[in-house]
């Protein structure tokens, strides 16, 4: 009799240990799911502010350009440039090397 409770007693301790492991496992692996999950958000979110950054400075440098189209000083020299284009008894002079006009 003695013997058979001994078991008994080892058998739930064991089954209770079982049980205890494998409940601290699989917390263990929600919480390191949680923590990549949080991650991923983090560098997502890192990602898009950096994004947002670089747009806010392309719609800056984008109004100045826009601003410096509308005005008849700013919109020649850029159609002469892109298009090619010029009056009449007008001529484009390229040059190249050190003597190029940066913009």
């Amino acid at each position: 009799m003695k013997t058979a409770r001994r078991w008994g007693r080892l058998a739930a301790r064991v089954a209770s240990l079982a049980a205890g492991l494998t409940l601290l496992v699989l917390v263990g692996a929600q919480f390191s799911h949680a923590i990549a999950l949080n991650l991923d958000l983090a560098h997502r979110v890192a990602a898009a502010q950096a994004e947002r950054t670089q747009l806010v400075a392309d719609n800056a440098r984008l109004r100045v350009q826009i601003r410096r189209l509308q005005t008849p000083e700013g919109a020649v020299p850029a159609i002469h440039d892109e298009l090619h284009l010029v009056r009449p008894r007008e001529e484009i002079i390229y040059l190249q090397g050190d003597h190029a006009v940066g913009r």
